[in-house]
């Protein structure tokens, strides 16, 4: 299978993956960076098919919103009280699709 993503790409959205499971997010890099077909991985992983599927779908979700609002993740280390207004800034692109998504006007 043909990788959907360089581990550069991977490593720049990674944050968005920050509320799911570990293995989830496993899963996904293995079939959208490194190629890994599906099948093969839940036969390594020894794993259903469809959790391998679910996984990759719930990534890509996730990958779709952030790419649709045209977010960048941030990375910048402020004084605490700098931080604190950066974190209620984004504290509205932080919730899951549906939960009090912010106005891109």
């Amino acid at each position: 299978m043909q990788p959907k993503y360089t581990a550069a790409q991977w490593e720049q959205v990674s944050p968005a993956f920050r509320g799911l499971a570990v293995g989830t997010v496993e899963m996904a890099k293995a079939v959208l960076v490194d190629g890994v077909r599906p099948s093969d991985l839940a036969r390594q992983s020894d794993v259903s098919r469809q959790l391998v599927y679910a996984a990759v779908q719930r990534v890509r979700k996730i990958l779709e919103e952030h790419q649709a609002q045209e977010l960048v993740p941030v990375m910048v280390w402020l004084p605490p009280e700098l931080a604190e207004q950066v974190r209620q800034m984004a504290a509205p692109y932080d919730q899951p699709a549906g939960k009090g998504k912010a106005s891109t006007k």
